[in-house]
């Protein structure tokens, strides 16, 4: 009977000295991981514990020391709050073998900002100053080498939206092994979901304007490649692929969020890459879908007009309204329509299609070409001929192609495809 008291008095003294041992997320933080931070400045308003592995900071802020990375200079960056539900506090903390992979973090950053040099750096790419919220959930099991990422999510608040998640195998917990990761991993399942309010139509024209175009040539010309994927695929990769081109020509208001599944038949690994430029394979062997709103049949192919801005990128000016237009914004302002002009005297048409290819109709023969853009040039390959490049300049209808040693052609432009080539 002694020996049974004496055990449960030990027990009990356990239990109350194990709880008193026990430190909170909060300490637990402050003892081992916030030493590590290498920042100039690091402070905090108010903290409070979740638990043994979580914390709440607020207003957070870090001063992060001048290098040539900073230009030089010391960059502030506020936080209103960090929720750390759970961290691998045994692998981040001081002394740990660092060549071990932290097994798990869920994490939220709500309120970042920046200071005026951080902002100044992102204006002339039209990123307007609002703050920054980051979400980040995941786990590795290392038992099975799974890395399950449930979320990774970035949002510019009223802006934008970015939201990853994806199921990996064969991920290795060990730094030292992560360079091999390209050859072992291999793919469950994986979304993304974008969820634009604003600021690809603030970015774009930005964007546009240092590269002396329009925003409606840089979306065009985003989807010319994908309209050339078009060739030879099936119902499943057309759908995928009419999303993807509809959302692009919807930048100045999009239709609600697009989101891209892949689902695999069986997990895919980097090599299958190689075999995404095969018919379906897209669908049959990534399983993707994409899903948006303002999804229009055709869209990828070129056989409707995507866009949803006031006049298409594809569709030529209004009679008194024209403006000049030279390179690669004057050439895709005439894919979708046809060019008619002289050839040795004789009349000629010849008609573009978003997939890359051409239809020239010269008297009664047609022959079949492909087009392509090379920086500001266009260039033709018609079969046993060698490739020719020209530079392109349009005033309405008036199309001048000019070529090496003053050759060149004065076209009209027609719109679509009267002669059905």
């Amino acid at each position: 009977m002694r020996s049974v008291v004496v055990a449960l008095l030990g027990l009990v003294f356990w239990g109350v000295a194990a709880g008193a041992w026990a430190q909170s997320g909060l300490q637990r933080f402050e003892s081992e991981i916030k030493p590590q931070i290498e920042l100039k400045k690091f402070t905090y308003g108010s903290a409070s514990a979740l638990g043994s592995a979580g914390f709440v900071l607020n207003d957070v802020v870090a001063v992060v020391p001048a290098s040539p990375a900073t230009g030089d200079k010391e960059s502030t960056i506020k936080i209103d709050k960090v929720t750390v539900d759970e961290l691998d506090f045994d692998r981040l903390k001081k002394g740990a073998s660092g060549d071990d992979v932290p097994r798990f973090a869920k994490l939220k950053i709500e309120g970042l900002t920046g200071d005026d040099a951080m902002f100044a750096a992102l204006a002339p790419y039209g990123v307007p100053r609002v703050p920054v919220d980051v979400a980040l959930d995941y786990r590795l099991d290392t038992a099975t080498k799974v890395l399950t990422l449930s979320k990774l999510e970035v949002s510019l608040r009223g802006q934008s939206r970015v939201a990853l998640a994806l199921v990996l195998e064969g991920i290795s917990d060990k730094s030292s092994q992560m360079q091999g990761a390209k050859d072992n991993a291999r793919l469950r399942t994986a979304s993304l979901d974008i969820d634009d309010t604003g600021l690809i139509a603030k970015v774009l024209p930005a964007v546009a304007k240092s590269e002396g175009a329009t925003p409606e040539a840089m979306a065009a010309m985003a989807t010319v490649p994908l309209a050339a994927f078009t060739v030879g695929q099936g119902p499943a990769t057309l759908k995928a692929l009419d999303s993807v081109v509809s959302f692009i020509t919807d930048w100045r208001r999009p239709k609600g969020p697009i989101k891209f599944t892949i689902k695999p038949a069986k997990t895919a690994s980097l090599a299958d890459l190689d075999k995404v430029a095969e018919p379906n394979a897209l669908t049959d062997i990534f399983g993707l879908t994409v899903d948006y709103a303002g999804t229009r049949v055709g869209a990828a192919g070129g056989s409707v007009t995507a866009p949803s801005t006031p006049q298409a990128a594809t569709a030529p000016p209004v009679a008194g309204e024209a403006k000049p237009m030279t390179g690669g914004e004057a050439w895709l302002s005439i894919v979708g329509n046809t060019l008619t002009g002289k050839i040795d005297g004789e009349v000629f048409f010849e008609f573009y299609r978003k997939d890359g290819t051409l239809t020239l109709m010269n008297g009664s023969d047609l022959t079949k070409g492909k087009w392509t853009i090379e920086g500001e040039k266009v260039c033709f390959k018609y079969p046993d001929d060698d490739k020719e490049c020209f530079t392109v300049s349009r005033k309405g209808d008036e199309i001048t192609l000019g070529g090496d040693k003053g050759k060149g052609l004065r076209l009209t432009l027609l719109p679509g495809n009267p002669k059905d080539l």
